[in-house]
């Protein structure tokens, strides 16, 4: 990044009210990236601080789908109300924004206001836009964190006005100031992933050694007891043996739950083999046939990025397993290409009774897990349900090298 050099630019320039401008806009910035736990109000506050301490008329910092076809937020300040949703149609629309300009080349990109809206009829619901407001010229600057780019910040300027270079070092030292707020963000929300797996981890560690102990000397109390009535031919044989199997099913439910709290390391054994591990547990003690198909040429990525597909792979199967009266389930799990990107897919699908996935109900939490799970790793998650089955589809971003090509 570059937002020491930016910020030694501006601090060395002439004093004056614009400089003392800048320097409190940047004091509040950083200020709020330091005690706001708000992302998105992190970036407002940081649009509002370009507005003061520049010419501009309006401010946004846009975090950009890794599909990049929508925004997941939106931090802004001086656009008329709506702006959100007109920018949305138009990346459906495949319209040549200025951010994403910036964002894909990983540059600054400015343009003429009016050059620009009419050099293509997919930026007219702008053009009304712009003329009331007055706006003549845009500039975008890229959000990068850590080499990844995640967003751009787009400022505009009206009265025919333009950025000198002392505001352009401005603009980039806010935008990496942007930038450090969604990296501080991300690394506080695996902060929290990792305390709760922690919980998790010693929830099943107090399940085994209390109840499961219990359980276990239960089954063999109770298995030596139905082996001395069958002996003697005593009648509580029957009575027995219902023992006996309601403590076999406890059993296995309880090895399922210790399995759900404190999933695999999967430092030691990779999510297809986590997964792979986790249909042969279903296998064991589910009346269905669970097949795993994984390809050879997995992309590596991050150990939470895997913890937490894992975690979709395992609820959708379980839910096929124990809901579903599911005979077959398929589990497919390999990369595809899709615009010049790369995509890891999980695909789970069975021959159950389905179930209506928009229904909101309070025994559905296990759905809204997986779709919290996929927005979080920037993924889609769609899932498609009749009568004679429901499959479950998850794509999501995959880093690719600079030798690999479509």
């Amino acid at each position: 990044m570059t937002g020491i050099t930016a910020q030694t630019r501006v601090g060395t320039s002439t004093p004056g009210p614009a400089h003392d401008r800048i320097v409190a806009a940047f004091a509040r910035a950083a200020s709020t990236i330091a005690c706001e736990g708000s992302l998105q109000t992190v970036l407002d506050r940081l649009a509002e601080e370009v507005l003061s301490a520049s010419n501009a008329t309006a401010c946004a910092l846009l975090l950009i789908s890794r599909f990049e076809d929508s925004v997941e937020l939106f931090g802004s300040a001086g656009y008329p109300d709506g702006f959100l949703e007109q920018i949305n149609e138009s990346m459906a629309l495949r319209t040549p924004l200025v951010s994403l300009e910036a964002y894909r080349s990983r540059a600054r990109v400015s343009r003429d206001m009016a050059g620009m809206l009419g050099s293509d009829p997919r930026f007219a619901p702008y053009t009304e836009m712009a003329r009331s407001a007055g706006w003549t010229s845009i500039v975008s600057i890229p959000l990068v964190v850590r080499e990844e780019q995640v967003g751009a910040m787009t400022v505009i300027y009206g009265d025919e006005r333009e950025p000198d270079e002392s505001e352009i070092s401005f603009l980039t030292a806010m935008a990496d100031h942007g930038a450090i707020a969604v990296h501080t963000a991300r690394l506080l929300a695996e902060s929290t992933q990792r305390a709760a797996l922690e919980e998790r981890n010693r929830v099943a560690r107090d399940i085994h050694d209390a109840v499961s102990q219990s359980l276990f000397s239960m089954r063999m109390q109770a298995t030596a007891l139905l082996i001395t009535a069958e002996r003697t031919d005593d009648p509580t044989v029957p009575g027995l043996q219902d023992l006996t199997s309601v403590v076999d099913r406890t059993v296995h439910d309880m090895r399922a739950l210790i399995m759900h709290l404190r999933p695999p390391d999967l430092h030691d054994v990779g999510v297809a083999e986590a997964i792979e591990r986790f249909t042969m547990a279903i296998c064991d003690r589910a009346a269905c046939r669970v097949e795993f198909h994984a390809a050879g040429d997995l992309p590596r990525l991050s150990s939470t990025t895997e913890m937490e597909i894992y975690l979709i792979a395992r609820e959708a199967i379980g839910n096929a397993a124990n809901h579903a009266q599911a005979s077959r389930i398929t589990v497919d799990l390999g990369p595809i290409w899709r615009d010049g990107g790369r995509l890891l897919r999980l695909n789970v699908c069975d021959d159950g009774i389905g179930f209506d996935p928009e229904l909101d109900r309070p025994d559905r939490l296990g759905v809204a897990s997986m779709r919290s799970r996929a927005a979080e790793l920037g993924g889609r998650l769609s899932i498609t349900s009749t009568g004679a089955g429901t499959t479950i589809d998850l794509e999501v971003p995959a880093p690719m090298t600079r030798t690999e090509r479509p």
